[in-house]
């Protein structure tokens, strides 16, 4: 019942998502001052906003952009952290040594704080909101590719696989690297939904999408 619920939940969230390209009910910036601050209605079935701008069209769109957000920071996290922690699980050494520590100087700073100082160092665009929530998403998953590439390099199959030819990038990526996936795919799920609140939460402060863009964050402010 819980996966249900959830998987209609997502479904809502990607189907409004995908509705607002060609609909919304109003404009996102249409202004109508003298419906400022109307309550929920037949025709506004989330009110209007401080300047009478529907607020449930600004809902729908601000939907797009934060999955939009969310799966390019995941994506880039992913692609970045899975190169990482194979590179340094399967080969060790002192790239095992290097990666550590640059992955412990990260996961030192509080992450959201880390977020906004990436933010406001080089500037608040969607580019950079991406760039930020991929960096403080970049440990989890180098740890846990790591992790998984660790157990794995010295197994039967790999073993079979190196004398059978294959050479250790194609044994790591075609051998080793699917092994992974399964508990990449379940923190891959868990950081789609971290990054809609990072990604929210720096534009409900000031450092991320600016107005009159809509954005949950901002509409929360």
């Amino acid at each position: 019942r819980s996966f249900a619920a959830g998987a209609v939940i997502v479904t809502l969230l990607v189907f409004s998502a995908a509705l607002s390209l060609f609909w919304t009910p109003y404009p996102v910036a249409d202004i109508d001052i003298p419906n400022k601050l109307a309550t929920a209605s037949a025709q506004h079935w989330f009110g209007t906003d401080s300047v009478g701008r529907d607020v449930f069209s600004r809902v729908i769109v601000a939907t797009r952009l934060d999955l939009s957000i969310s799966v390019a920071a995941v994506a880039l996290s992913f692609g970045i952290g899975s190169i990482l922690g194979s590179i340094a699980g399967y080969w060790g050494g002192w790239l095992d040594s290097v990666l550590n520590r640059f992955l412990d100087t990260i996961m030192a700073f509080p992450l959201f704080v880390l977020a906004m100082g990436i933010v406001a160092a080089l500037g608040n665009t969607i580019e950079n909101i991406i760039y930020a929530t991929a960096i403080i998403n970049v440990p989890f998953y180098a740890r846990l590719v790591r992790a998984e590439v660790n157990i794995r390099r010295d197994a039967g199959f790999v073993r079979a696989a190196k004398l059978a030819g294959n050479s250790d990038l194609r044994v790591l990526a075609m051998h080793i690297f699917p092994n992974a996936l399964p508990p990449m795919m379940v923190q891959v799920s868990l950081n789609l939904g971290w990054a809609i609140l990072n990604a929210a939460g720096l534009s409900f402060i000031g450092l991320g999408v600016r107005p009159p863009t809509p954005e949950w964050g901002i509409m929360v402010a």
